[in-house]
């Protein structure tokens, strides 16, 4: 008796080869299933990750803003049909404030103490325009006082003070004049009497020495001693009230 295998055997042989080769044949279909799942995943990734980065990409870009046409903002305006055209037409007159009033354009006029500001003549040469007329007592109506510089050089000065009693009665008077420390002395003189008092350097106080009758005025002439300038004082009051300086 032959050792040569039967047809069941054959048949188990080949059954068992096939499931051999499926058994093999298995880890290579993981592989490409977990192969294809790597895949899908990487294109979900892919997908997913390409997502936020365009918004990204647009905001980093600048603002597109489109021209607006300067004719849409202002309309243009209508001509009457008798305005001339052409190059050669007028333009249309520029618009201009108001000229002013004939009161407002006129000048100021300076006031007699805005004019004795100005300095005197260098040199120390006595001046040479006659003296300007004291303030009139009927002007003001109280008692004024003007002061005017005669002449200087340069160690002294000689000035001029005229009361007025502008009041309708007689009364006292009292001058306070205050110079810069340039002015080291003073002396003063008056038909009808004068008192000097010295206060400080360069600050003196004068006042009549008998009351000032009803409409008339007192001169009263003055001399400095002076180490520099400062002929005119920097302060000058009749009673409280201010003086013409000229």
């Amino acid at each position: 008796m032959s050792g040569r295998p039967s047809g069941a055997d054959t048949a188990e042989e080949t059954g068992g080869l096939t499931a051999r080769r499926v058994i093999a044949s298995a880890p290579w279909v993981v592989v490409l299933l977990g192969t294809a799942l790597l895949v899908v995943m990487l294109v979900v990734a892919v997908l997913s990750f390409r997502g936020p980065e365009r918004p990204t990409q647009s905001a980093l870009a600048p603002p597109m803003s489109l021209p607006i046409p300067a004719a849409a903002d202002t309309p243009a305006p209508e001509e009457s049909p008798n305005s001339p055209s052409g190059p050669n037409s007028p333009s249309p007159p520029s618009s201009a404030s108001p000229a002013p009033s004939g009161s407002s354009a006129q000048p100021a006029v300076p006031s007699r103490t805005a004019s004795a500001a100005a300095p005197s003549a260098p040199g120390g040469a006595p001046t040479s325009s006659a003296p300007e007329e004291p303030v009139s007592a009927t002007d003001t109506g109280e008692v004024a006082v003007s002061y005017k510089v005669l002449n200087e050089d340069g160690s002294s000065f000689r000035a001029r003070l005229v009361v007025s009693n502008g009041s309708g009665e007689s009364t006292d008077w009292r001058v306070e004049l205050r110079f810069t420390g340039d002015v080291t002395g003073i002396s003063a003189s008056s038909g009808p009497g004068v008192s000097v008092t010295i206060k400080d350097r360069g600050w003196y106080l004068l006042s009549g020495t008998r009351p000032l009758d009803a409409g008339s005025q007192q001169t009263v002439q003055l001399r400095f001693s002076r180490t520099g300038g400062g002929e005119y004082p920097t302060l000058c009051t009749i009673n409280g009230s201010a003086c013409a300086v000229g």
